[in-house]
């Protein structure tokens, strides 16, 4: 009897009842929609309690999946909801949609402080008189490169033209103006997520945290419900904290520029990055071991591998084109100095390990050359220098609390760590033309150290430095 696959959607469940189904099939020989008209939505809620919670089978809640709408909530908790590797995000663009200064955070314990209360909004109002100003006459600036304009559709209007004046004048937003975002997880993820956001030190993201954990329990009541503060995680915070407080107390402060240029430096590598990708590709065919493949593909001859990498990576051009899993095995660590607004753009890229610096104004801020020529300099520098002085003013007592009044300028520290797979798409995305102009250098500057380390590897590699 010739037996074909049966493949089809299951509709009109809830995720708890999809989770169970699921998880089923190890124990039944049903079919899926079989299983599913015996359970009720009490039954699975059951199954959910007895099988993940108390046996730990976590893997089950990952079928169960939730999309939440997040409004008006800071750019800062922003970034923390999106530090969850395994989510979907879409937010708010600062390069398409300006902003607006009524809608803003300020963190409970400065509105108690009068003086501090005073001082933030100030520089938060002054900071947008500059930033609305900025935004006509670096518009007729940026005009001036589109000659054609008037004849341009709409959307290539808003493409490309809109996102770069927009784009320039974003440097001026404080990290506390309220943004929407929207984010998909599955009950598995969004269960650490909300742990993660319950124990943050900022009050703000333990109470998006609050209302995260109301809203998924009415999508999936047994699956999130013990998503609680974790005291591990606030005990890691304090202490470390502290423990870099003590390290470091005595160590120079860095250099404040009020025009800082980008650093990307290679802080480490895989020097025989070539042999393990190659020992990976052969490995899975024969009957070997890693060591032995190893040894053999550290005796064939530059020209020998040279034509393997041709052969497997012809395509890679394409940014689209997928390169073998085994170019995961070697790795590339880069130190990273830029500004606020970029780093938030590229946080986005998680296949990789990022860990960034609290923002607290101490390296300085990026000015847009823009901002020179259309004689904006000097106001653009004194809010900036007013905001970081404010900021350092607000870190004596609240040293989270004040990154709210950071900008998207502000330059910002942050150590960056990925594969050879991701670094293929990672350049061939973030070199693009159409993208922002201060990340398009990072991803360059991160090609030229691969190109001078594994050259072998980076001329296949899609890079645009157009």
């Amino acid at each position: 009897m010739e037996i074909k696959p049966r493949i089809y959607a299951l509709k009109n469940l809830t995720p708890e009842t999809i989770a169970v189904t699921f998880a089923k099939c190890s124990r039944s020989p049903e079919p899926f929609d079989e299983i599913a008209k015996e359970l009720t939505e009490e039954q699975s809620a059951d199954f959910n309690e007895k099988w993940v919670i108390n046996y730990g089978h976590s893997s089950i809640a990952e079928h169960a999946f939730t999309n939440i709408a997040i409004e008006d909530v800071s750019l800062i908790a922003v970034e923390t909801i999106q530090a969850n590797r395994l989510g979907s995000y879409t937010e708010k663009s600062s390069r398409y949609q300006v902003y607006d200064r009524e809608r803003v955070y300020t963190p409970q314990v400065i509105k108690d402080d009068k003086a501090l209360a005073n001082i933030y909004q100030e520089t938060v109002n002054e900071l947008f008189d500059v930033y609305e100003k900025s935004l006509e006459p670096v518009r007729q600036e940026t005009m001036k490169l589109y000659p054609n304009v008037d004849n341009l559709p709409d959307d290539v209007y808003q493409g490309k033209i809109k996102s770069k004046w927009v784009d320039v004048c974003r440097f001026l937003l404080p990290n506390c103006v309220l943004a929407n975002l929207g984010a998909s997880m599955n009950a598995r993820s969004w269960e650490y997520a909300i742990t993660k956001m319950l124990s943050s030190p900022l009050a703000e993201v333990r109470e998006i945290g609050q209302q995260v954990k109301k809203v998924a329990l009415e999508i999936t009541p047994t699956l999130v419900k013990f998503a609680d503060p974790n005291q591990y995680y606030i005990d890691n915070e304090k202490y470390l904290m502290q423990k870099s407080n003590d390290l470091l107390e005595n160590f120079e402060k860095p250099v404040y520029s009020k025009d800082n240029e980008i650093q990307v430096d290679l802080i480490d590598y895989d020097q025989d990055a070539e042999d393990k990708v190659l020992t990976g590709l052969i490995y899975k065919y024969q009957a070997i071991s890693y060591k032995r493949a190893l040894n053999r593909v550290k005796k064939m001859t530059q020209e020998e591998k040279a034509d393997i990498f041709k052969s497997i990576l012809r395509n890679a051009e394409n940014i689209y084109f997928k390169p073998p899993r085994e170019l995961e095995y070697p790795y590339y660590t880069f130190d990273v100095l830029l500004d606020q607004g970029a780093y938030y753009d590229l946080k986005r890229n998680r296949i990789m390990t990022q860990t960034p610096q609290m923002l607290n104004g101490e390296y300085g801020y990026f000015t847009p050359e823009i901002m020179v020529k259309v004689g904006m300099a000097d106001e653009y520098r004194r809010v900036m220098d007013k905001a970081h002085q404010v900021c350092q003013q607000i870190a004596q007592k609240y040293p989270y609390e004040a990154q709210y009044i950071t900008t998207k300028a502000t330059a910002r520290r942050f150590i960056m760590k990925m594969n050879l797979r991701e670094a293929f798409y990672f350049i061939g995305l973030r070199s693009k033309k159409q993208g922002h102009f201060m990340y398009r250098q990072v991803a360059q500057k991160v090609y030229n150290h691969i190109a001078d380390v594994h050259p072998g590897f980076a001329k296949y590699i899609d890079v645009d430095f157009d």
